[in-house]
């Protein structure tokens, strides 16, 4: 609506061309916008599709129809303010026009002065009207922010700050907010933040981050973030969407900046109540320890093996529930933790992230330890009647391989973990196949099908001459070797084949490796399968494909997953345990 002062868009609909020139002198001045028409019917029309400030309506046309348009107009367009024009002598017109709904009478000629007043009162009546919107408007924010700010001060009574962000993501969902996350320090004084609730639950968000990365996928979904800090002791970062857009924006922005300020002190409180509290590390809805507790010991793990030169692992394991498997609210909480210490060792650490995910320290183990560790967490979990009802990825990172310090290492596994979780594996359900089934199943598998993961990890189909894959196969073992120790499995033919060179090349030197090559052509359909598996510091790759004359057609991939399903087929084949 028009303010005081505003331009005003006038319909006049007259026919004589005296009032026409009047018309468009007097308003010429005034920067109001002028539309005139003779006739009634297009008149009609421009007042329905522009739907003006003010209409002048020569009632006399078309035999007093006129008459008939005010009744229109006011029925389409009821905020239009509708002036009847009419001669002395009809004044009967006007007064039939302001029955009908007219807000005014102007009697022809029309004069300057009779066309400005008019403009005036409408001028007049929209700011009354504006000024009575905006004092309401104010009244709605007051009471939004009154109710907003009563209930985030209620935040302080909370035990943990974990429960604080869980409460303030239930506020903000009352006040209009459509998605919001909260991120914590993931230790005093550390630089990195932990996602600590998000409402509706995101997974692809960072679990664990710095802020310069959170601020950048911030960017790229376009959430507003608003820093919960008292001067410069941030107490975490809140990532938000659709809270309090109706306000105006310095209102609104001195109203995210009182929020981060009653928030920030909120968390500092309940920060300081739970460091008298330090003591009890265990995670309080399962016997997880606190992501705290593991910040704190993978702080000292690194500066330990910095010092002494040597490695250590993590794992990231997530547990999502399946679409429909799972009721909505229930937590694999419990029954992951004690799934997860039942398949290791007493001296690693397990700590809680959230509902959904949970970080595992493994001291003093290379690669191929915490890759055993890996398989043993995920056999555990998947041979359990949980493990049907959740999607569940195994990730590990290794020091100093996959980064110098804990946030990139947690990167690394979380990264890995869902690699786990989406593999060809459980995408085209190869674990209950046998291994000629697996090979046909995987060059079956048509490339760049929707929903497959991008990255080494996803299988791609070669096909190349038989020497060429020989030496492909090769470097990949040997690349393996220059890492550590290392842990390769493959099938063997009689004559030429993958199996026959990469066994004569193991004893070139280099570093120690396990090899073992399996007669596989008692197998059904295994005559002319080659398959090669391998297990480093560096990580896992799988090969696998059929001999076809003088060339192979294959797969090949780095996931780990694949890579345990050939093992285990190979040892099925040979009769021990290739992998342990």
């Amino acid at each position: 609506m028009s303010a005081a002062g505003a331009t005003l868009h006038v319909v006049g609909i007259v026919a004589d061309d005296e009032s026409r020139a009047l018309l468009e002198r007097t308003l010429g001045g005034t920067g109001d916008a002028l539309t005139i028409t003779p006739t009634l019917a297009d008149g009609l029309a421009r007042v329905s599709a522009e739907v003006p400030d003010i209409a002048l309506i020569d009632v006399a046309l078309g035999q007093n129809a006129g008459l008939a348009v005010i009744h229109h107009i006011r029925a389409l367009a009821p905020q239009v303010a509708i002036y009847a024009l009419t001669h002395q002598s009809r004044l009967e017109l006007g007064s039939a026009a302001m029955a009908l709904g007219a807000t005014g009478v102007l009697v022809m000629p029309l004069t300057g002065d009779d066309v400005l007043t008019s403009l005036a009162g409408v001028r007049a009546r929209r700011a009354e009207q504006e000024h009575v919107r905006e004092v309401e408007r104010r009244a709605d924010v007051f009471r939004l922010e009154s109710r907003l700010f009563a209930h985030v001060a209620e935040l302080a009574e909370c035990e943990t700050r974990r429960e604080a962000c869980e409460k303030l993501l239930e506020i903000l969902a009352e006040s209009g907010a459509r998605r919001a996350l909260v991120y914590l320090p993931a230790a005093e004084g550390a630089r990195e933040l932990l996602r600590a609730c998000a409402s509706p639950p995101d997974p692809a968000s960072p679990a664990f981050c710095e802020e310069l990365e959170l601020l950048a996928y911030a960017e790229r979904i376009r959430l507003r973030v608003i820093r919960l800090a008292l001067r410069r002791e941030l107490g975490g970062v809140l990532l938000v969407d659709g809270l309090l857009e109706t306000l105006l924006p310095d209102v609104r922005e001195a109203a995210f900046a009182t929020l981060a300020a009653q928030c920030a002190t909120s968390l500092g409180l309940i920060a300081a109540r739970e460091d008298q509290h330090r003591g009890g590390m265990k995670d309080p809805r399962s016997s997880a320890y606190t992501f705290a507790y593991f910040v704190d010991v993978a702080g000292r793990e690194i500066d330990m093996a910095r010092r002494h030169r040597r490695r250590f692992a993590l794992a990231t394991i997530t547990v999502h529930p399946r679409s429909s498997a799972v009721p909505e609210g229930v937590e694999p909480t419990l029954a992951t933790v004690e799934h997860v210490l039942g398949a290791v060792r007493d001296t690693d650490v397990l700590a809680r992230v959230d509902a959904n995910e949970f970080y595992l320290l493994l001291p003093e183990t290379n690669g191929l330890g915490a890759h055993a560790c890996r398989r043993r967490v995920l056999d555990r979990l998947l041979q359990t009647a949980e493990g049907q009802s959740y999607e569940t990825g195994v990730g590990v990172a290794i020091y100093p391989h996959d980064g110098g310090d804990l946030s990139r290492l947690l990167r690394a596994a979380r990264h890995r973990a869902e690699v786990c979780r989406l593999s060809v594996v459980e995408r085209l359900g190869l674990r209950g196949l046998g291994l000629a089934q697996i090979v046909d199943a995987l060059l079956a598998e048509p490339a760049g099908r929707p929903g497959t993961p991008p990255g080494l990890e996803t299988p791609r189909v070669i096909e190349l001459p038989t020497t060429d894959v020989v030496g492909l196969v090769l470097s990949a073992v040997r690349e393996a070797a220059r890492g550590g120790s290392s842990l390769v499995v493959l099938t063997r033919h009689g004559g030429v084949g993958i199996g026959g060179t990469v066994t004569s090349d193991a004893g070139r030197g280099g570093n120690p490796r396990a090899m073992h090559a399996v007669d596989v052509s008692h197998l059904p359909g295994c005559g002319n399968v080659e398959v090669c598996a391998l297990v480093s510091e560096q990580g896992a790759y799988a090969f696998a494909g059929r001999v076809e004359g003088h060339s192979v057609r294959a797969v090949h991939a780095a996931d780990p997953l694949l890579a345990d399903l050939l093992i285990q087929r190979l040892s099925q084949a040979s009769g021990a345990r290739l992998g342990d």
